[in-house]
């Protein structure tokens, strides 16, 4: 039988400071890979003994392990680690009635590039008190230029719920030839990825989140798209009910420990 070592479980990983990678999590980041029947309490404390001497308040120490492996929590929680992240999925199909909204959604255009990156960075504002993402100093910089390309993509990717005239909330999705990045997590092919959803603060609770996600849903199923994936802060008090409410369950949590060094 093929066992792992120790040196292939331990990953370590520095981030860009110049890209939008750091808004997503710490510049320096240690991880645990998990694996079948591993023995985690004992991998724990052999890790414990290889980040001494971290200290660098800008660190995390993440362990992605799959959502049922309930047996794997206490340890975690013993050694400080918390869950802060996790990666849902959808199968196609799964129909939601759909709440009434007075909000229309259409395709976002580069005219619609301000208003796109302010509804992202308030998600990211707003999801910064659950431990993860954090604002950086150049995130509004990177953050256009990156939904600058999902704009140029040559497969509609960006969509805007719109109240009268004003926009009060978007979604974006890397569609199948986008989402390879995350294939690894993926139980169903084709897979899309949904890259964020964000209303205004003032239009929570008013049927916009649920019209962009109905229409997104409904388009991806139509396109033959099987399984569709996100992140969600845990912790998150509105997006775990919703997401869960709209088809999505748990296949992968991230344990966080941050900083990395245990206090």
């Amino acid at each position: 039988m093929f066992r792992w070592g120790v040196a292939d479980l331990f990953s370590y990983r520095e981030t860009d400071p110049d890209s939008l990678l750091p808004t997503w999590g710490a510049l320096r980041t240690h991880g645990l890979t998990w694996q079948p029947g591993w023995d985690l309490p004992a991998l724990l404390d052999e890790w414990e003994t290889r980040l001494t001497g971290v200290d660098d308040p800008d660190t995390a120490a993440i362990v992605t392990l799959p959502s049922h492996e309930t047996t794997d929590a206490l340890p975690l929680i013993r050694h400080g680690f918390a869950p802060l992240v996790v990666i849902a999925e959808r199968r196609a199909g799964h129909v939601v009635a759909q709440r009434p909204s007075d909000v229309h959604v259409r395709p976002a255009t580069h005219a619609d590039l301000d208003v796109a990156v302010e509804l992202n960075l308030g998600t990211i504002r707003y999801d910064e008190a659950f431990g993860m993402v954090s604002e950086r100093p150049n995130s509004a910089q990177h953050l256009r230029a990156s939904l600058a390309d999902v704009l140029d993509r040559p497969t509609e990717s960006m969509w805007l719920a719109v109240r009268g005239d004003t926009p009060v909330g978007m979604v974006y999705v890397d569609m199948p030839e986008d989402a390879l990045w995350i294939e690894r997590y993926a139980r169903a092919h084709p897979f899309a990825y949904i890259g964020h959803l964000g209303v205004r603060p003032d239009a929570r609770r008013t049927g916009a989140g649920s019209a962009l996600v109905a229409h997104v849903h409904a388009l991806l199923d139509g396109s033959g798209v099987a399984s569709t994936l996100l992140h969600h802060a845990l912790p998150n008090p509105r997006s775990t009910p919703f997401w869960y409410s709209h088809g999505y369950r748990p296949s992968w949590t991230l344990w966080v420990r941050r900083p990395a060094l245990r206090s």
